[in-house]
């Protein structure tokens, strides 16, 4: 049997800023300032979200704009994936404030529907009028990742013709509360975002192919030389001969891995991304989907984050 592939048709992320296509991405220099997205919820969708949160509004934005970019309705039965490490936060913490002492003690209706994690998927799929699964998956730095492979095995196994699939994450303000939910640096700025493929198995029209998902687990204090020599074999198999190729770093990724990762890879170019969106969970969503502001780098792309305990995931893309 012909192993079934998969492309991505369309794509699109919602930044920091607001911003929504390569021209009005913006590098952050400190981290971004609360966002506002009444007016752009009214703007791509036709009309705002009646008590919907930051959350909901980040997902169903995000994932408007990309079936936009698809330019056609997609099929009933496709599936919605949403990867996020920290999902609903805001609505979360209001809910507790309200219930525990020194609340009220009664949560606001509104605050207690809004502050399931699944309600995004739920607005989604009913904002594209989809009546097939729709699932919300947290794994830390690799939630958009896993969410991912989830539809890449769905796809290639049949169980769903086609699937978008996002990552979404808000911050929380001020930086010192945001911090007691995601370990950052002093260097790296927070931020939050949602960004969105469009995959299904017909080559005809796609801008890219799915190649593989790849991981790798090496000891958490492994030195950098030693992870990417581990890791390089598997990635250096997929390319081609005389095929371009860039790496995409995730946030987790020290300085010393990535440059040692690239010294392991010969002539691999470099994308930053982490400068126009900042760090959050599912930060790599943003990366892939930014890769389709414009027409996308020939080659392959390679995007590759780890986490504190030497996991690493790697997600190739093919330009076609």
């Amino acid at each position: 049997m012909t192993e079934r592939r998969v492309y991505v048709h369309a794509a699109a992320a919602l930044g920091p800023w607001g911003d929504t296509g390569a021209d009005e991405r913006r590098r952050l220099d400190a981290d971004p300032p609360p966002l506002d997205l009444n007016a752009l919820t009214r703007a791509t969708l036709g009309a705002p979200l009646r008590q919907a949160s930051h959350f909901v509004e980040l997902a169903a934005i995000g994932a408007r704009l990309c079936l936009d970019a698809l330019g056609r309705r997609p099929p009933d039965a496709a599936a919605v994936y949403i990867g996020t490490g920290l999902a609903e936060v805001r609505r979360a913490a209001a809910l507790f404030r309200q219930v525990m002492p020194p609340g009220p003690g009664l949560a606001s209706p509104f605050d207690f529907i809004n502050a399931s994690n699944n309600m995004a998927a739920f607005y989604v799929a009913k904002g594209a009028g989809l009546a097939a699964r729709n699932l919300t998956v947290k794994q830390e730095e690799f939630s958009f990742e896993r969410a991912l492979e989830l539809a890449d095995g769905d796809l290639r196994a049949g169980a769903v013709p086609a699937a978008l699939v996002g990552g979404v994450d808000e911050n929380v303000q001020p930086r010192s509360d945001h911090l007691r939910r995601i370990t950052l640096r002093d260097d790296q700025w927070m931020g939050e975002g949602s960004a969105w493929l469009y995959l299904d198995g017909d080559p005809a029209g796609a801008r890219a192919e799915l190649v593989v998902i790849v991981e790798q687990v090496t000891a958490p204090d492994a030195p950098a030389d030693a992870w990417a020599a581990r890791l390089a074999p598997a990635l250096a198999a997929l390319k081609r001969a005389g095929e371009p190729w860039q790496l995409l770093p995730g946030f987790r990724l020290r300085a010393t891995q990535r440059e040692a990762l690239r010294a392991a890879l010969p002539g691999i170019g470099l994308r930053e991304y982490l400068d126009h969106c900042g760090c959050y969970y599912s930060a790599a969503g943003f990366g892939m989907a930014t890769l389709f502001d414009a027409a996308p780098p020939p080659g392959l792309s390679l995007h590759v984050n780890r986490d504190a305990g030497g996991r690493c995931v790697a997600v190739a893309l093919r330009a076609l």
